[in-house]
């Protein structure tokens, strides 16, 4: 089911909404749902919680910019292969989802 695009304003449309697996205890079935302005939504994409991956995002995007272009500068780095050994050590590191580095 495609997701409404207009819960989740100052959000680029490419950035991905993704779904937090869950578990919830007991023998009868249960929905992990979030509840936010009256919708619920599954755990991981509530517009808060895209709004708080989205800014985490940004701003490990802005930390990276120096440090990448200092690290090109000493290794002689093209940016294909800095951005490479970016994601390299953004996966190892799980610092945000595969899909949200990209």
């Amino acid at each position: 089911m495609p997701i409404d695009r207009s819960d989740y304003r100052n959000i680029p449309l490419d950035f991905p909404i993704e779904q937090i697996d869950s578990a919830l205890a007991g023998s009868q079935s249960k929905l992990n749902l979030v509840e936010e302005d009256g919708k619920f939504y599954a755990l991981g994409t509530s517009p808060s919680e895209v709004a708080e991956a989205h800014e985490i995002c940004e701003d490990l995007a802005q930390q990276m910019v120096p440090y990448c272009v200092r690290k090109m500068a000493e290794l002689h780095l093209s940016h294909e292969e800095m951005l490479e050994k970016l994601l390299e050590g953004i996966f190892q590191k799980n610092w945000v989802s595969p899909q949200q580095a990209r």
